[in-house]
């Protein structure tokens, strides 16, 4: 990633209001070295994206509103002009019946990737690594 040296953990913020989904990929993600910051809401994910500059966001959709996700991505992008990786994992998907894809219309999922829930642990590794990656072009 730009501007990283080898000693620099990659900082992957994991958002979501299920503290046992956080803690097994938060165990995960530290196993292979990133350094994993935690937010049990949307709010505390907001403040935390703006104090700890993360170098990849992962966000759940449905927390205490069950859209609030898309909430946090807008306004990651909007009010914090922030442009971090966002990956979005959810449910929502099953829950509604809907196809979400960020590519078909931006301005409401602002997030770089979109995964239904269950993700196994290989995948979401897989996906933050190729964001990053695409950060060093």
């Amino acid at each position: 990633m730009k501007g990283k040296t080898m000693a620099d953990k990659i900082r992957v913020l994991l958002i979501d209001d299920d503290p046992d989904f956080v803690e097994a990929n938060s165990i995960v993600l530290e196993a292979i070295g990133f350094e994993v910051l935690t937010a049990l809401s949307g709010a505390r994910g907001l403040e935390m994206v703006k104090e700890e500059n993360p170098d990849v966001v992962v966000l759940d959709v449905m927390m205490e509103e069950t859209d609030e996700g898309f909430a946090v991505a807008r306004r990651i992008r909007r009010k914090l002009k922030s442009d971090v990786p966002i990956v979005m994992l959810t449910s929502v998907g099953k829950v509604t019946g809907y196809d979400f894809d960020p590519e078909e219309n931006p301005d409401f999922f602002p997030v770089n990737v979109f995964l239904e829930k269950p993700v196994p642990p290989d995948v979401l590794v897989q996906k933050i690594k190729d964001l990053l990656a695409k950060g060093d072009q």
